[in-house]
């Protein structure tokens, strides 16, 4: 087992590492070889707007400029929120300990998911521990960060029978909206039958 978490769920503490289930190993993936006429295998490159220009794959990347186009050092530039206070640094979920909270299937079936990791554990008594911990349904929610950054990603960690799973990705806040306008009822007129009219009476 590679480096730990130590998650706390109440009383409940354990540590475990996490692997990543690559989707390539379970779905499978698709590679696509483009040959010339000759057999060769042929080079990604891209074609600029001038019609003329090719450039090969790996050729570009991405700079960060002034409004003059000088290039700026990554390191001097500040993080700030939507507001223009300062952005917090999110430590990683490794340097400290994570807490495990109480989740909903909601808060599943609304996670707009990245990556999926499997949990190691080195006791296979605290597994059970756990596993009998979350069962049921049973769901818990945590940040997760693997690396120090701004923002860190929702969690929801999970059991089945193959083992404890832990999902990352964006829990997607879906507003439902209401109709303010009070609907008024009207009644249905009852309809006038207007009496047909006998000469032969006059």
């Amino acid at each position: 087992m590679g480096r730990a978490i130590q998650f706390a769920a109440g009383t409940l503490k354990f540590a475990a590492g996490l692997t990543k289930i690559d989707r390539d190993k379970v779905y499978g993936f698709v590679e696509l070889k483009v040959q010339d006429e000759k057999g060769s295998a042929c080079s990604l490159g891209s074609l600029l707007d001038d019609g003329s220009t090719l450039v090969l794959n790996g050729a570009t990347a991405l700079k960060t400029v002034d409004e003059n186009n000088r290039e700026l050092d990554k390191k001097t530039l500040k993080v700030v929120y939507q507001d223009g206070s300062a952005a917090v640094l999110v430590p990683s979920s490794y340097d400290n300990e994570v807490v495990l909270n109480d989740a909903t299937l909601d808060d599943l079936f609304n996670l707009e998911i990245t990556a999926v990791y499997q949990l190691d554990f080195e006791d296979e008594n605290m597994k059970k521990s756990v596993m009998d911990h979350y069962t049921n349904g049973k769901v818990a929610r945590f940040v997760f960060n693997y690396r120090p950054d701004y923002e860190g990603a929702d969690a929801i960690l999970l059991t089945n029978a193959m083992g404890i799973f832990v999902l990352t990705g964006n829990i997607i806040d879906f507003p439902y909206l209401e109709n303010s306008q009070v609907i008024q009822v009207v009644e249905a007129e009852e309809e006038q039958v207007e009496e047909e009219m006998d000469f032969g009476m006059l």
